[in-house]
């Protein structure tokens, strides 16, 4: 069975990045972009799921169950590494752990909003054995 709802807590990277970013309003790095991007958080039996409206770089994000331009889907082990900075969308979805379909070219102008890696961070670390 499959339950779309909205996260109970905020605890998580993921809850705590779309909720950050419907208290930006504005974002200036997509002020030529316009449409509805839906972000499908899929953890165990459960999809959360978060419709990032952007209009002219004005954003909100609600659990609106709304039709999107474009759908992002993945696990929340993955989209809390991409909301940390930790990983990158396009090696992501390369990769198969991430499932996008509709307007691609709001994929490519969405990952803009996830953040760079922290300061000091090895992606190769553990496949090293490191941490």
């Amino acid at each position: 069975m499959n339950n779309t709802s909205s996260p109970t807590t905020s605890d998580d990277a993921t809850t705590r990045f779309f909720e950050e970013l419907g208290r930006r309003g504005n974002e200036p790095l997509l002020r030529r972009v316009s449409g509805r991007i839906r972000f499908e958080i899929v953890d165990g039996e459960r999809t959360d799921s978060w419709l990032v409206a952007v209009d002219q770089g004005r954003l909100s994000v609600t659990h609106e169950q709304a039709t999107a331009d474009c759908t992002i889907r993945g696990g929340r082990s993955t989209f809390d590494e991409l909301a940390a900075g930790r990983r990158n969308m396009n090696a992501a979805l390369v990769r198969g752990a991430l499932a996008a379909r509709g307007d691609l070219e709001l994929f490519f102008a969405i990952q803009r909003l996830f953040p760079n890696p922290p300061p000091g961070w090895d992606p190769t670390a553990e496949t090293r054995g490191e941490s």
